[in-house]
């Protein structure tokens, strides 16, 4: 039997690996599956003890394992939670994190998306999708190619790169000892914690006397990897193998939805009936963070074609801040 107490305040994840904790020991211990029920709400505590006595349909005698579990799961797997966790595996990278730690968090996360990865194959081509480019250019793109062959390929290339963080037991004089680093460039982006990629990038637009002073400083900033302007070697979209217009990791810029509103928008032209009120919007495009990362294709376009478009005075990236001026259309 666990050992592990439950109170209900612990989150979905403790909740989920919990109750299939409880499940495995139970079966381990050959205990009769009738008392099952009554051996786990042993160790409940707070919250998940008053659930237990209180509600109607956890406390009902003669209550089965199967229907304590869908009961258990209604209470503590709260549809807006399980919801968010799929999210996040949709949004899944591996950011600056190691091959690893991103594998760690694929499985951790991918419990709750199951949709997405109903075989071999959809596993092994949602994990490659979101290596870093450089990790992921040395894996196997055909489509039969296992989740096992991902990995190992992806943690041979980490190796051959340099790319993996140092343990803590590392000393500075055994790194000194050793040399520079295979790849030191490379090697230097692996320094921040794991990231998990939204599907659109949405951040205020800073005030406009902070855009014009910090404008010389972001054109100077060039990029390692692309040799673009506007950004560094650890915020490169085209590196990370994202899509180089929003950032999601799921398609590449020509698919891109949010870069098809954007041209939609800027394209259609309202024509309005005479002294109808209108509304006209002014549009200032500065360098932005995201500037070297728009690159059609991965390929040869200029990194500085795209800008992101949101709703009034939003910008996708500090990039185009858009400004609505209330006007009347001529008759």
């Amino acid at each position: 039997m666990s050992s592990r107490d439950f109170t209900g305040t612990e989150g979905i994840l403790y909740a989920d690996d919990w109750l299939e904790d409880v499940q495995r020991s139970m079966e381990l211990a050959e205990l009769p599956r009738a008392l099952w029920v009554s051996a786990a709400a042993s160790r409940f505590f707070d919250i998940a003890l008053t659930w237990y006595r209180t509600d109607p349909r956890a406390s009902v005698r003669g209550l089965t394992w199967e229907n304590f579990r869908r009961h258990f799961k209604e209470k503590f797997f709260p549809d807006v939670a399980l919801t968010a966790l799929e999210g996040q595996f949709v949004g899944l990278v591996q950011g600056n994190s190691s091959v690893d730690e991103y594998a760690a968090e694929f499985f951790r996360l991918s419990r709750f998306a199951p949709d997405m990865i109903q075989d071999e194959g959809q596993k092994a081509r949602k994990f490659r999708r979101g290596l870093i480019h450089a990790v992921r250019t040395r894996t196997s793109g055909r489509r039969d190619a296992t989740f096992d062959q991902i990995l190992i390929d992806a943690q041979i290339a980490e190796e051959d790169f340099g790319l993996k963080p140092k343990r803590s037991g590392d000393t500075m004089g055994a790194s000194s000892s050793a040399g520079p680093a295979k790849r030191p460039h490379i090697q230097q982006q692996q320094q921040r914690p794991f990231q998990q990629q939204p599907l659109l990038q949405i951040q205020q637009a800073p005030a406009r006397a902070q855009q014009h002073q910090g404008q010389g400083q972001r054109q100077a900033i060039q990029c390692a990897f692309c040799k673009k302007m506007g950004h560094t070697r650890e915020d490169c979209r085209m590196k990370q193998g994202v899509c180089l217009f929003c950032g999601a990791p799921d398609h590449q810029v020509k698919n891109c939805a949010a870069r098809a509103v954007r041209q939609a928008g800027q394209d259609g032209v309202q024509q309005a009936r005479g002294g109808q009120q209108g509304r006209a919007f002014a549009m200032t495009v500065e360098p932005t963070q995201a500037v070297a990362e728009q690159i059609a294709d991965d390929s040869e376009a200029d990194c500085s074609t795209y800008y992101g478009l949101e709703s009034d005075g939003v910008a996708l990236d500090r990039g185009l801040i858009v400004e609505p001026l209330d006007f009347v259309l001529p008759e």
